[in-house]
């Protein structure tokens, strides 16, 4: 139990800013008016004048590999300095998940004061890329914990626990729709976040962790005739094939044909050659001596990578699940049948399994925090994904935002994906409007971005009013789409296309208004 808590003070550090925000933000909240606050740097913060029964505010992020900001890096030698600080106190870090040491300096702070004998009065709260929304939970627990006379320190489940490729999160499957009936086909998984301690927000990325697949290590088990092939080469990459790996090969190799393809001038003769083969097509192709040992494949070939996937639902209004859309890839070359690492496992799936994943934060595709002018969502086939992200988050706020989706798939009556939800969205005004281009409906075909030059006054309308634009899909499709941009900007906006840092799509990314996840 404790005793009422007289004062407030705040003190932050922040290298980029963002946790000055906070600490200002805090500052002002009415129901801290009572406490007197005060608000400095770390740097600035006089470790003398807390009291037994104050509490101290700490908001700090880290930097690099758990580095102090430069108006922080001074507070840990004048807390080690004194000899105790008998106040309450909590701590909220930032930091970011893909450095070994996430959050450091705010844990190293934690364990300083502690050990000073400082109260813990919140648990330590560690906050991704995430932190503004994590942050607008910790402040009804704070002002909750303030408000009660409840055992120290209060508990919580807001801080990001790790997952990386070394820490996975075993998620349950949920659900499994087929959403497209054509081959191809394409599926929306929902797997179970609950009591994962993830965070994400529309616009995430989230990784699937798989082993090679058994009939795609028979092969290497045939080739190499050793059934230890299989445990070797479960985790090492067998499809994308870099050229460092090609070189390595190829010293052992010694093959002209190989060596000829692996020269800059053949750049596009590589890439031809590549298309849709995978390792095993260059042992076939280039080893018929078979010079190249398992061992030495288990030397060259890097390690497996878990395969991303942009998330289709909005962490803020289902923070226990997470959805994503998955396109089955597989295919016939040359008499041998391919499958996609990950999507062919995803594409059999069922109810009740397990698949190990992690997420990360993918700042570049999020939602503006004020958006105060429309937003137009361009996707072709799963790259629609992020998209319903974006309109579920619409959805669910006062006053939805002018939004505008541009859709391309095959054929209206098998690969309309998400049709029903796309439809209520617009009934419901969550969508503006949506403008589809099915290429195979008709004898000429039509894309994505045809249907946006036959919105050509609409789409330069939505620039001057200063509109966000967000694209999911294929390179080449967003190619074709920055040219109908800028076929529009010269024949509608009156803007000729100059130079490559002189057009409508220098502009826009320059004003940070469009945004590209492509693959």
């Amino acid at each position: 139990m404790r005793n009422e808590i007289q004062k407030i003070y705040i003190a932050y550090a922040s290298e980029s800013g963002n946790t000055e925000v906070l600490a200002k933000q805090l500052a002002n909240e009415d129901w801290l008016a009572a406490y007197s606050p005060t608000l400095a740097t770390l740097n600035e913060f006089n470790l003398n004048q807390p009291k037994e029964n104050d509490l101290l505010l700490v908001l700090t992020s880290s930097f690099g590999d758990g580095e102090p900001p430069a108006n922080g890096d001074e507070f840990v030698n004048n807390l080690e300095n004194l000899t105790a600080l008998p106040c309450y106190y909590a701590v909220f870090g930032l930091g970011d998940v893909t450095y070994d040491k996430f959050c450091g300096f705010s844990k190293q702070v934690d364990e300083l004061l502690l050990k000073k004998q400082a109260k813990p009065f919140i648990e330590r709260v560690d906050a991704d890329l995430n932190y503004a929304e994590i942050f607008k939970q910790w402040l009804p627990l704070l002002q909750q914990t303030l408000a009660q006379v409840v055992d120290l320190p209060k508990t919580h489940t807001l801080s990001v626990k790790v997952y990386n490729e070394k820490t996975v999160y075993q998620a349950e499957v949920l659900e499994v729709k087929h959403l497209a009936a054509s081959d191809p086909a394409v599926y929306h998984l929902r797997l179970s976040l609950a009591d994962s301690g993830i965070f994400y927000q529309a616009g995430d990325l989230i990784y699937v962790q798989v082993e090679q697949p058994d009939n795609e290590l028979a092969n290497y088990v045939d080739w190499f005739n050793n059934l230890e092939a299989k445990n070797l080469l479960a985790k090492k990459e067998l499809r994308l094939l870099s050229k460092n790996v090609l070189r390595d090969l190829n010293k052992i190799l010694d093959h002209a044909e190989l060596k000829n393809l692996l020269k800059i001038s053949n750049k596009k003769a590589l890439e031809a050659y590549l298309y849709g083969r995978d390792l095993f097509d260059v042992l076939t192709d280039f080893d018929a001596e078979k010079k190249v040992t398992l061992e030495n494949l288990v030397e060259i070939l890097p390690n497996l990578t878990a395969r991303a996937y942009s998330i289709s639902s909005c962490g803020k209004t289902h923070p226990d699940y997470v959805d994503l859309c998955v396109r089955h890839v597989h295919y016939q070359l040359n008499g041998r049948s391919y499958q996609g690492t990950v999507s062919d496992q995803l594409a059999k799936v069922k109810v009740g399994q397990k698949l190990s994943v992690f997420v990360k934060s993918n700042p570049t595709f999020h939602l503006p925090k004020e958006l105060n002018a429309p937003v137009v969502m361009i996707g072709s086939g799963a790259g629609i994904a992020p998209h319903i992200g974006f309109l579920e988050y619409f959805a669910n706020q006062d006053k939805p935002s002018t939004s505008y989706l541009f859709f391309g798939e095959r054929h209206q009556a098998k690969d309309f994906l998400y049709q029903e939800q796309l439809e209520n969205y617009q009934q419901n005004g969550v969508l503006t409007q949506l403008f589809t281009a099915f290429s195979r409906d008709q004898a000429v075909k039509f894309y994505v971005q045809d249907a946006i030059k036959a919105q050509g006054e609409l789409i330069w309308q939505l620039i001057e009013q200063g509109a966000y634009f967000y694209l999911c899909g294929s390179k080449s499709m967003s190619k074709a789409v920055d040219e109908a941009l800028i076929e529009i900007a010269d024949q509608i906006g009156h803007q000729p296309y100059v130079d490559d840092f002189n057009n409508i799509i220098a502009t826009l990314i320059a004003e940070g208004r469009l945004f590209r996840d492509v693959y």
